[in-house]
Order: C-alpha cells, then sequence, then structure tokens
C-alpha cells in the first residue's frame, strides 16, 4: 500500500523522474526499509522481553530456593525447641525421683517401699547406699545437661568413688545395671565410672606400694558387707540400678 501511494506523488510521476514503474521501484525499495526496520524494532523487543522473562525466573527460582531454606531453619529450630523440652522434661522426672530418694532417706517408714539392695543389709548402710545413690544421680544429672565434661566430671567421680560406702553401693546395683541398654546415656555414664573406680584404685595403690592389689579390688571385687544395706530405695534411681528408676 506504501509503494503504491508513493508513486500517485506528483514529484515522482514527472517527466524527470522516469516513467511510473521506476517511481514504484523506488516507493518499494523505501517501503522495504521501513519494513526491515519494523522488523528489527520488534526483534529487539521480543529479545528485550525473553531476556526479562528469563530474569524474572531467575529471581523466582532465587526467591523458591530462599523460601526452601527459611523452611529447613524453622524445621531445624522446631527439632531444637524439641530436644530442650525433651531434656528439659527428663530432668525434671530425674529430679522428681531424687526428691523421692531424699524421702525415703528422712522418712524410716517411707524407706520400707523400696527394697533393699542386696540381702542383710542393715538400715543405717541401706540408707548409706541411698545417699551414694543421690550422689551419682547429681553428677550423672549434671553431665547430661551439659554441665560438665567427660574429662571434668571423671575428677568428681574420682573423688566420691573413694569410700568403701560409694563402692559398696555400686557393686551392690551391678545387677540393676546389667538391665540397662548398652547405648543409653546412662550406660555411657556408668562406664565412666567404671573407668574412674579403676583410676582412683590404681593411684591409691601407687601410693601404698599395691597398685595392681588396689586397682582391682576397687574396680569390681567391692563385696557388699553384711552391713552394707541397700537403700530402702535403689531400685527406681538415677543411678545404674533399678529398673523403675527415672535415672539422670
Amino acid at each position: 500500500m506504501l509503494s503504491i501511494a508513493m508513486t500517485l506523488v506528483p514529484g515522482l510521476r514527472t517527466t524527470g523522474s522516469g516513467n511510473a514503474g521506476q517511481a514504484y521501484g523506488a516507493a518499494a525499495s523505501s517501503s522495504a526499509v521501513l519494513v526491515l526496520f519494523y522488523m528489527a524494532k520488534t526483534l529487539r523487543l521480543q529479545r528485550d522481553e525473553t531476556t526479562l522473562q528469563r530474569e524474572e525466573l531467575a529471581l523466582q527460582r532465587q526467591e523458591m530456593q530462599l523460601q526452601r531454606a527459611e523452611l529447613e531453619l524453622q524445621r531445624e529450630e522446631m527439632r531444637r525447641s524439641a530436644g530442650e523440652l525433651h531434656r528439659s522434661a527428663e530432668a525434671d522426672l530425674r529430679r522428681l525421683h531424687m526428691d523421692l530418694l531424699k524421702m525415703s532417706i528422712e522418712n524410716p517408714d517411707l524407706a520400707k517401699a523400696w527394697p533393699a539392695y542386696a540381702p542383710g543389709l542393715s538400715v543405717k548402710r541401706n540408707r548409706q547406699y541411698t545417699y551414694a545413690n543421690l550422689m551419682y544421680c547429681h553428677f550423672m544429672l549434671a553431665h547430661q545437661l551439659g554441665m560438665v565434661t567427660d574429662r571434668e566430671v571423671l575428677g568428681h567421680l574420682r573423688y566420691i568413688t573413694a569410700t568403701d560406702i560409694f563402692r559398696g553401693y555400686w557393686e551392690a546395683a551391678r545387677r540393676m545395671r546389667a538391665e540397662m541398654d548398652p547405648e543409653s546415656q546412662e550406660a555411657r555414664f556408668a562406664a565412666l565410672v567404671d573407668e574412674a573406680i579403676l583410676q582412683a584404685g590404681a593411684q591409691s595403690g601407687a601410693g601404698s606400694g599395691s597398685g595392681a592389689t588396689a586397682a582391682t579390688r576397687s574396680a569390681s571385687a567391692v563385696t557388699v558387707s553384711p552391713d552394707v544395706s541397700a537403700p530402702p530405695t535403689a531400685a527406681p534411681t538415677a543411678t545404674p540400678t533399678a529398673a523403675p528408676t527415672v535415672t539422670p
């Protein structure tokens, strides 16, 4: 249409400009240039639009990645919160167990509700074993709450396991520890107590010149004397003792 219109222009139809065919050719050339310009502009616009779409898709992918990362952080936070709640509930339960043991020490009538650690134990030794059980529960709870490291708790354990009362209690509770899950935290802590007894025995033996004998005696050959009274509690303690114990 543009080419035909241009042939009607008076200036293009003069004798000086040649015949109508020449005018039409000039008009066609001009229109072709215009069409090419328009096509080039259209292609450039399409290319720009495609680039913008790609950039928009890239931004959407980044946003989705950020959302996934945020969801993962939220899940991790929920897992941490659940773990902390579980540890808090476990600590509260163990504290309640320790309170039950303390009540049995203070009240002989309540102490009778707990089984003895071993047959033939006197009431006095029984109460001493219950107290040793409380000592064990205390350090185990501190260790499991992360308040002391393995190395630090070993120092405390070497100190409290140096007495015949604690070793007698530990030996009397051996049958209860045998029922523990070997993969449990309490079993791991009980292994630390065994190690502390060995170390304390080795140190004692080195000082007296009979290291091997002392180490062996302290590690496992701790016999329960007839006077060693098992705590009227003992079974459900946070110790490596009885199954119904809420041990830390």
